[in-house]
């Protein structure tokens, strides 16, 4: 069987992506592809949207169409962002978007299991892996807790709590949910306005103590969730 041009543009796209791009690399644009490979520029679009849709591709708003970035398989564990890179082979990166002391509202404080005014600090990050957006972050920490927090190295909060503070994580109790990116994550995430999301809202302890309340927006076309499911009750006689 004859390939269809819609077949061929998709497979010099392949073979592209495959020898020559990497992560994060634009591909020509679609003038250039009607022009190199004399086809329309309708089939172009459709070989295009293919490899998108198999999610080899993504496009970004006002930007272009690139090759898809680093994608994570996560299982659901406690772990620091970076730990988490790491150990899929992948180089953590941070950006501190901001890092301010304020008064914890009601939400917060319930959250922190503090009173309403007392004092947190509130840390905003762009989590990276190979230097691709992953998540956008907003985390509170109680500054009794931390005194100092703001003066330290704020890519690594884990790792700084057990170090500087002799505060280790314990454990945490973590909901997952989907939404859509609005134009203020879009820009920060580097996608499309209302591109989907994995949001995932924690809250962390050491002991018995709250040491974090954390709001995560990952980017769904990167980052899935793998749960290893057990039966519950009786093993005889259920149904499904």
């Amino acid at each position: 069987m004859v390939a269809t041009k819609r077949a061929q543009v998709r497979s010099v796209l392949e073979r592209l992506i495959d020898v020559e791009l990497h992560p994060g690399d634009p591909i020509p644009s679609e003038r250039a592809l009607v022009d190199k490979l004399n086809v329309s520029r309708v089939t172009v679009r459709q070989a295009i949207s293919d490899l998108v849709e198999s999610g080899a591709l993504e496009r970004v708003h006002g930007k272009g169409t690139f090759v898809t970035g680093p994608q994570v398989d996560s299982q659901l564990h406690l772990t620091s962002f970076s730990r988490e890179m790491r150990a899929r082979g992948l180089e953590p990166g941070t950006v501190v978007l901001s890092a301010t002391e304020i008064e914890a509202s009601e939400e917060t404080a319930k959250g922190l299991r503090v009173a309403k005014g007392t004092k947190v600090i509130r840390v905003e990050r762009l989590r990276t892996a190979d230097a691709s957006p992953m998540a956008y972050e907003i985390g509170y920490y109680p500054s009794a807790l931390f005194p100092g927090l703001l003066g330290r190295e704020l890519g690594t909060l884990y790792d700084v709590f057990a170090s500087e503070y002799d505060v280790v994580v314990t454990s945490g109790e973590q909901t997952v949910r989907a939404d859509n990116a609005d134009g203020h994550v879009a820009r920060v995430l580097g996608v499309a306005r209302r591109a989907p999301l994995l949001v995932l809202e924690r809250t962390t302890f050491a002991g018995r103590k709250v040491v974090e309340l954390s709001w995560s927006a990952y980017r769904a076309d990167r980052y899935r969730l793998h749960m290893a499911l057990t039966p519950r009750g009786p093993r005889s006689g259920s149904s499904a």
